[in-house]
């Protein structure tokens, strides 16, 4: 049993896939065992979930913790709040999976901010002490849920320097009609044979936190330029003439990466402050109204942000990218049909953030936790947090008379 479940968790295939393992496992080795099936090995992984989301008080909420909370993209008709734990205090490098505990999973059509603020009071009530902040994008709804919460807000790093360069570029007569020529020449050439050059898929969402590849992409283009074919350099032409500008993205990309890497690897300090602000006014600061703005807005932020530390060597979390990144496994072990919504199969996440990495099964006690939850309780759990699966309504609906 225990072996299933770690197959299941660190291998990446599915519950049947884990089955083939065992069965030529068996074969080779000459191991006397009983092939469990497909479906215990999930009720089994549930099992585990549950029981390490229900424990009264996880071990990271037992001293100074953080609370990091995001809310999924559509899935089905439903939409996921997920918040986890962290130690308070920075650890020197980015967050693992290992390093989170996955404290709230939260299913609505819709949420708000009152609807959010209670899930953190639930959330935090299980420590009986508040966290020391809270991690979040700049969503509206987020920053007037955490406000109610009476919680210090630590805005995430990325999606705060993708909104600065929204608010700059966005409207920005020569960065639009840029952005429409990449447009147009993909849409014009993706079946010919220069398709092979054509520019990365832009995003239409959250744009500006994909924009690096665009750069990238015109860089190579212009850098051989001289290379290219007669006819590819026809196709492309429009590009020299947005050179600067490619040259100015550059550089406020080159900037921001560098910022996103000293905060994420060392932590938002007084220390960490001052080395992207002199990365900032040596860089951004030049001739270039556009730049200029930019560094504003970003040494706007990390004044807000550094008074909200509680002492001068105070080292905290300041991304988000862990909920994101834990979505990401989510979404690809899910079943593939968005008709089945949210279902009691998210209560993989607290197994596999508790051994799905380097803390493996030595901090879980599989055997107390298959022992103490049963079906029913699943079920339970099933119909206090999560809504009707659109595939049994559909099913419902749809049957023979």
């Amino acid at each position: 049993m225990l072996l299933s479940v770690q197959l299941y968790v660190k291998t990446g295939c599915g519950f049947r896939g884990v089955v083939s393992i065992l069965s030529i496992l068996k074969d080779i080795m000459g191991w006397d065992l009983d092939i469990p099936c497909h479906n215990s090995i999930e009720n089994w992984v549930k099992k585990s979930g549950l029981s390490i989301y229900r424990e009264p008080v996880k071990p990271v909420m037992q001293k100074d913790y953080a609370l990091i909370t995001d809310e999924s993209m559509m899935i089905g008709s439903q939409r996921m709040l997920l918040t986890v734990g962290v130690k308070a205090n920075h650890q020197g490098c980015p967050l693992s999976h290992s390093d989170v505990e996955v404290l709230g999973i939260g299913v609505r059509s819709s949420w708000n901010a009152q609807s959010i603020c209670t899930e953190l009071k639930e959330i935090s009530g299980q420590a009986n002490h508040s966290p020391s902040y809270v991690i979040s994008d700049n969503a509206s709804v987020m920053n007037r849920a955490i406000k109610d919460f009476d919680s210090p807000q630590i805005k995430d790093i990325s999606h705060t320097l993708g909104m600065f360069m929204e608010r700059i570029y966005s409207k920005d007569a020569e960065f639009t009609s840029y952005m429409k020529e990449l447009s147009q020449v993909k849409f014009k050439h993706i079946m010919n044979p220069v398709a092979y050059l054509l520019p990365p898929k832009q995003r239409s969402v959250a744009r500006f936190l994909n924009l690096s590849q665009v750069v990238d992409w015109s860089d190579k283009i212009l850098a051989n330029y001289a290379k290219l074919k007669t006819e590819e350099k026809q196709i492309f032409s429009f590009i020299p003439s947005y050179s600067s500008l490619i040259n100015e993205l550059r550089t406020i990309l080159s900037c921001i990466n560098f910022i996103e890497y000293e905060i994420k690897h060392n932590g938002l300090s007084r220390e960490s402050v001052n080395r992207c602000r002199k990365s900032i006014k040596r860089n951004l600061f030049v001739k270039n109204k556009r730049m200029e703005n930019v560094a504003m807005l970003i040494m706007n932020y990390f004044r807000n942000e550094i008074k909200k530390l509680p002492s001068p060597t105070s080292c905290w979390n300041a991304s988000s990218d862990i909920v994101e990144s834990i979505f990401g496994v989510y979404k690809s072990r899910k079943s593939p049909n968005q008709l089945h919504g949210v279902t009691p199969f998210a209560l993989f996440l607290p197994l596999h953030a508790r051994i799905g990495s380097k803390n493996g099964i030595v901090s879980f006690d599989f055997k107390s936790s298959l022992e103490s939850v049963f079906m029913s309780d699943i079920d339970a759990w099933k119909t206090n947090k999560l809504s009707e699966n659109m595939a049994y309504k559909r099913i419902k609906m749809l049957k023979a008379a």
